[in-house]
């Protein structure tokens, strides 16, 4: 039987250390029956043995603890939190009843001692992106894998680090860039400027891609492969304004035959559909966010209702309304609810979360080309996300969610676009909230809906617990500690 071991290093721990130490003791070791932890530290510094990296079998166990730990904490980063919270701070989702933990979202009237903010966002990436640091420092010492093995739980983990990454800085602007599992080094991490976090979220996918294969490793899609890099990558060029790459990588994921965008939008977000790029698997539950998005029963107001305005954007015949949206009619008083993912209990698992699926791709080339003036070729990729959308034509609606033409004008097409990034992609990992953000639109569109709106809100505040332990770490303007 191979004991795996965790040596313990003593020493003082920060603040900032106790967040982070976590993130190794949950390493899914176990994922082998013939493995055990056995030494737990206390406190103190603390690494992977090199023994986890003597085989492939140890070495990918650790890897599968990290996927593990990205779905472990409900309404997290990674395991719905981005939906749920995002959804509250943009234009999609309010909470009819008082509530202690949406309030400060839906009214975007964060304080940086929020512990959503802390222990669900921040603490919980920069625990797991220890955690891959570690695992990326012990593969690359290691001379004892495979070399497929290497590469591929090398490029896996790049690809999560890099996922980390792009929304902490999404949401905080500049960040501490935590390349290391050196305690001391990180506990003292000033914030980074946002364009050298994006440059190295590049560089960590651009080298994911030449070390993953289109195989995916594992059954469900639940471990990237390269067109799982691709993707991320694309949209992070994107955001780059890179346009010219966006469009390329886009593309490759487009055409590598991999993937389709499925018919029926019932089973878009199934865990089998043909759209999935890359989901967060639960062995033994569906996802966190139906939990939270689906009513305990038919007759009763839902935790969170779609806004007005979302509604509103639905244009007649756009099946989406009617397949990823249901509502509750109480007391006369019909709310809508999100209802991509359907199944709220956790008797039979048949949805898992999805990461990246391929109408995104679709949405990211049509902004890339238009970028670039080529007007018709990001009329056609629209009209491949409205095509699926569409409802057969009846008396009442005799051209349903009609193909976009190739004479709009730039401005015009620049509205469609985000626009159907809307219609597609509401309260789906945060994206409305991003799409507000880096278009300039966030001001507009949230002043007139919320009255406590400030131009500041569109960061979250570093949480407070860190800023008084890291005395390099400073606070965004406005969330004066």
């Amino acid at each position: 039987m191979k004991t795996t071991v965790i040596k313990i290093y003593p020493g003082p721990i920060s603040h900032l250390r106790r967040l982070l130490l976590g993130s190794l003791l949950l390493t899914a070791f176990l994922w082998s029956a013939c493995e055990k932890l056995i030494e737990v530290p206390k406190a103190g510094n603390l690494i992977l043995s090199k023994d986890v990296f003597s085989g492939n079998e140890t070495a990918t166990s650790a890897v599968m603890g990290l996927y593990s730990k990205m779905v472990t904490l409900n309404l997290s980063m990674s395991n719905g939190g981005l939906s749920v919270y995002s959804g509250l701070s943009a234009d999609e989702l309010f909470n009819p009843a008082p509530s202690s933990s949406y309030d400060p979202f839906s009214g975007n009237m964060l304080l940086s001692s929020n512990g959503i903010i802390s222990n669900n966002f921040w603490s919980t990436a920069y625990r797991n992106i220890y955690h891959a640091n570690a695992i990326l420092e012990g593969l690359a010492a290691s001379n004892l894998l495979s070399t497929a093995t290497k590469k591929q739980l090398t490029g896996e983990t790049l690809t999560i680090r890099a996922f980390y990454l792009f929304y902490l800085v999404n949401l905080f602007g500049d960040i501490p860039l935590t390349l290391t599992s050196d305690f001391e080094q990180n506990a003292v991490m000033p914030r980074t400027s946002s364009a050298i976090v994006y440059a190295q979220i590049i560089k960590d996918l651009e080298e994911a891609k030449v070390l993953l294969t289109a195989n995916y490793p594992s059954s469900a899609k639940a471990r990237p492969n390269l067109f799982a890099a691709r993707a991320l990558l694309a949209r992070i060029y994107l955001y780059s304004q890179r346009w010219a790459e966006a469009e390329a990588e886009a593309s490759s994921v487009i055409s590598s035959g991999l993937y389709n965008m499925e018919p029926d939008l019932n089973k878009t977000f199934l865990n089998t559909s043909n759209e999935t790029i890359w989901q967060l698997v639960r062995e033994a539950a569906n996802t966190a966010e139906a939990a939270v998005f689906l009513p305990s029963s038919g007759i009763v107001v839902p935790p969170l209702v779609i806004r007005d305005n979302l509604l509103n954007e639905f244009e007649p015949g756009d099946l989406r309304k009617s397949r990823w949206l249901s509502s509750n009619i109480v007391n006369g008083i019909s709310y809508s609810y999100p209802y991509k993912y359907k199944v709220r209990t956790n008797s039979t698992v048949s949805e898992s979360l999805i990461v990246l699926r391929l109408a995104e791709q679709y949405l990211i080339r049509a902004e890339a080309r238009l970028a670039q003036n080529n007007i018709g070729g990001a009329v056609s990729d629209l009209n491949v996300v409205r095509t699926r959308a569409r409802a057969t034509a009846t008396p009442a609606i005799t051209n349903p969610l009609p193909n976009l033409s190739t004479i709009l004008t730039k401005a015009e097409l620049t509205e469609a676009i985000f626009h159907e990034r809307q219609n597609e992609l509401f309260c789906e990992w945060g994206h409305r909230w991003l799409d507000l953000k880096r278009s300039g639109r966030v001001d507009q569109e949230l002043i007139g809906l919320k009255p406590n709106w400030k131009p500041f809100m569109a960061l979250y505040p570093i949480p407070f617990s860190e800023t008084q332990t890291n005395i390099f770490l400073t606070q965004n303007p406005g969330y004066e500690n």
